[in-house]
């Protein structure tokens, strides 16, 4: 059997490290590799990294669907520094009579040798350095003297996948712009529900929630964001408002008789709509909260909040993405889901009268009867988009 090793930080892990797994997997013809999460690095000082258990959740997110590559805790649960002749020793022991293959990156050949213990580790694995093609010349020399100096062997690995940075991520996340291109979606959608590497505040907001919302609603609310950040970046709107909105936007979804009831213990006034439609009051109470409880003041995120459910004549772009994000957010399922989410990305307006005509239809069919309001919104919209082509 031919297994690798793969160690990193995965802080978080990116399509580059998975790229390097899928390549050097096919490469060398490994029967299996594991993504070894480091815990403390010798090498590296802390830098605000998130807790190991969490970076292998995200680890272990994005190999679901590959079938020879794993996430592997064996740094995680050894305490005190990890260092690298350890974590190939843990394998030697676990794979008896297996090759083993240690790769790293092109880029840590040169100070391999002041690794703790090198020459035991080339004799217990082949090292395979990961490096670009135009880099190969340069590192044939240095791989030569390395196995010269400690036996062994070592290996240069073609790499020719994207060049994806962690440190890169975190900024995107921390500034609300997408970062699908960089990592696989299951750890974009992870990294979403838990609020990872974003803003102290959207963090803080998310804690309140989880204390609030059920555990489905609340990633509802964050895959929100995720897909609010995205139009909001497609569009031009502001996408730390609509970060702020989404995560906001259903601040207050409570069962119909306890929405109910808190607005009469709190004085809310509710008009006969929300009476008869109660679903529709936590929309509207989700704005006022989020102003006085959460010390929202910008009125372009309050309206967002506010006019998500039934919308209005005149929507701002913010409200329109709340709007259409909160519809098609990545755990919606639902019929014309698929053709409404590709209309979003290229007509808003189009998309949002979509959602409003399919959602017309299943009231109606249903025996309930349709807001008032939907049929003025749905004109607002099919003049907006009239008016567009007009334009173009």
């Amino acid at each position: 059997m031919k297994i690798g090793i793969f160690g990193g930080s995965f802080d978080p892990v990116h399509l580059g490290h998975i790229w390097t797994a899928r390549s050097v997997l096919q490469e060398l013809g490994l029967d299996k590799l594991f993504m070894v999460v480091a815990a403390n690095p010798p090498h590296k000082a802390d830098q605000g990294r998130l807790p190991g258990n969490i970076r292998l959740r995200m680890v272990e997110a994005a190999m679901h669907n590959e079938p020879k590559i794993f996430a592997s805790d064996v740094e995680l649960k050894r305490e005190g520094k990890s260092f690298t002749v350890d974590t190939v020793n843990a394998f030697k022991k676990q794979y008896r009579g297996a090759k083993l293959h240690l790769i790293v990156g092109g880029d840590m050949l040169e100070n391999f040798p002041t690794w703790r213990e090198p020459a035991a580790i080339l004799s217990m694995a082949k090292l395979v350095a990961v490096t670009r093609p135009d880099e190969q010349r340069d590192m044939r020399a240095l791989a030569d003297s390395i196995s010269s100096q400690l036996g062994g062997s070592v290996i240069l690995s073609s790499f020719t996948g994207p060049d994806v940075s962690s440190t890169e991520i975190r900024r995107r996340m921390n500034e609300a712009l997408p970062v699908d291109t960089m990592v696989a979606r299951p750890t974009e959608l992870y990294m979403y529900e838990n609020a990872l590497y974003m803003p102290q505040e959207i963090a803080d907001i998310r804690s309140r929630l989880s204390r609030i919302l059920k555990k489905r609603r609340l990633s509802h609310t964050m895959l929100t964001a995720c897909e609010a950040v995205k139009l909001a970046c497609r569009y031009g709107a502001d996408p730390k408002k609509a970060r702020l909105a989404a995560v906001l936007h259903d601040c207050v979804k409570l069962p119909n008789k306890e929405l109910i009831a808190f607005c009469e213990q709190n004085c809310y006034d509710l008009t006969d709509d929300e009476r008869e439609n109660p679903y529709l009051i936590h929309a509207r109470l989700g704005a006022v909260l989020a102003e006085q409880d959460y010390g929202v003041a910008d009125p372009e995120v309050l309206m967002a909040i506010r006019n998500h459910t039934l919308g209005r004549v005149g929507m701002s772009m913010l409200e329109k993405i709340i709007y259409v994000a909160d519809k098609i957010e990545p755990s919606r399922d639902y019929e014309g889901l698929d053709e409404i989410r590709e209309l979003a990305y290229k007509d808003i307006d189009g998309a949002m009268l979509l959602v409003m005509q399919h959602s017309a239809e299943y009231t109606a069919a249903s025996g309930r009867a349709v807001n008032p309001s939907t049929a003025s919104v749905m004109e607002y919209l099919q003049n907006e988009i009239n008016n567009n082509k007009e334009i173009h």
